[in-house]
């Protein structure tokens, strides 16, 4: 026993003496505050893809310009019949089949393996739901970086939660695919402001211009294959990117990702129509012509508080923190940020939400209204809806 006794002692004498980092975390309430909560992006996705499939499977179709501008000539691209929409003449030339031809490509791949349409239909909504979800998934985990993982996982729930969402996600139509693309573009507008190194450093300089080029890169392809009306909700990214980059580098990275996607989309679509035609610009004078009573006013005009009534039933609860948003922002500048948390930045908010704000107020004032328009704006929405709540509780 006394030969146990002096091994034990030797060895405390031999072990080194214990430091105050060495002894076990304490708790919040003897100074050390919890570390702030970032769910990672494999915690996120999982939820978001079982609704996001749930609805290709089960939401219905709810747009006619969805059914007869976009299934139809999707089925005569892999079939070679289907019907065709005055849109699609050689005389008025307003939709792209550049835009078609992507979907055509992976439809055309699962009908390889499917026999029956149904499946194959089935599949490409699949495939847009689960885009939608990677999407949703990325941007909500750089919430989570950039405002709080309390902002990223309210952003998260009304992602899951939203009715517009729902719809959005998994239609085949172009303003869908700018939705897609705001998604994308926006996560990597937050990656700009949140450099790897100093700022200054030839590397976050480097990381800065190259998040700045994908989005500036995601918003060319909204407008060039998707929805041309974007570059309205894309303007304060521009402005932003014109001056952290400078006007030379952002009109070459513009000038780069319109000459990579222009010219492959204007090759299909000459194909197919037969001569050289631009889709985009054609629909924007098509839609020009409204003030003088004619375009889509043809179709049918609401009142300005259309869309307010109509995010009602798409935000839910959602919409009164999207109004306040702008006044909770700045009130929580007054609130310092929690440990570990980036101080309060009502300024960058403001900038990264504005284009939200801008469509909401440029397609109120446009006498025809359809909820289709508001697509890509949804993302943007929930994220003011998410960082309003996150403040609120601040506050």
């Amino acid at each position: 026993f006394s030969t146990k006794m002096a091994a034990r002692r030797r060895r405390a004498a031999a072990a080194p003496p214990q430091t105050p980092d060495a002894k076990a975390p304490r708790s919040s309430s003897a100074g050390h505050l919890p570390r702030p909560y970032r769910p990672r992006l494999a915690l996120l996705l999982p939820p978001l893809l079982a609704v996001r499939l749930y609805g290709a499977l089960a939401s219905p179709i709810t747009d006619c310009d969805e059914a007869f501008n976009y299934w139809e000539p999707l089925h005569y691209l892999l079939y070679g019949r289907g019907l065709q929409t005055w849109e699609y003449s050689p005389v008025f030339g307003l939709r792209s089949y550049a835009y078609l031809a992507m979907h055509a490509a992976f439809a055309r791949l699962a009908s390889s393996v499917l026999r029956s349409k149904v499946s194959v239909f089935l599949a490409v909504r699949c495939a847009l739901g689960c885009t939608s979800a990677v999407l949703e998934a990325r941007l909500a985990a750089r919430t989570c970086a950039w405002a709080s993982g309390e902002a990223g996982v309210a952003l998260w729930a009304l992602l899951l939660s939203s009715a517009g969402m729902w719809h959005a996600a998994v239609a085949l139509l172009p303003s869908s695919f700018a939705m897609l693309c705001v998604l994308a573009a926006w996560t990597a507008w937050m990656d700009a402001s949140l450099p790897a190194l100093p700022a200054g450093s030839p590397p976050a300089d480097r990381s800065v211009r190259k998040a700045y080029g994908a989005a500036i890169f995601w918003v060319a392809a909204g407008c060039l294959l998707g929805w041309p009306f974007l570059c309205v909700l894309a303007a304060p990214l521009a402005i932003d990117a014109v001056v952290a980059l400078g006007l030379r580098r952002f009109v070459a990275r513009a000038l780069l990702a319109g000459a990579l996607l222009a010219a492959p989309s204007a090759a299909v679509d000459g194909y197919y129509y037969g001569r050289f035609v631009l889709p985009w610009l054609n629909l924007l004078l098509y839609n020009r012509s409204a003030a003088s009573g004619e375009g889509s006013q043809l179709y049918g005009v609401e009142p300005w508080h259309f869309y307010l009534r109509n995010l009602c039933l798409n935000l839910n609860l959602a919409l009164p923190a999207l109004l306040l948003a702008p006044l909770l922002l700045l009130a929580g500048r007054l609130v310092p940020a929690a440990a570990g948390e980036p101080p309060p930045r009502p300024g960058r908010a403001a900038v990264l939400l504005s284009g939200g704000y801008l469509w909401l107020a440029f397609y109120s004032a446009i006498p025809h209204k359809e909820e289709r328009f508001l697509f890509p704006a949804y993302p943007l929405f929930l994220l003011a809806a998410a960082l309003a709540a996150s403040e609120a509780r601040r506050v």
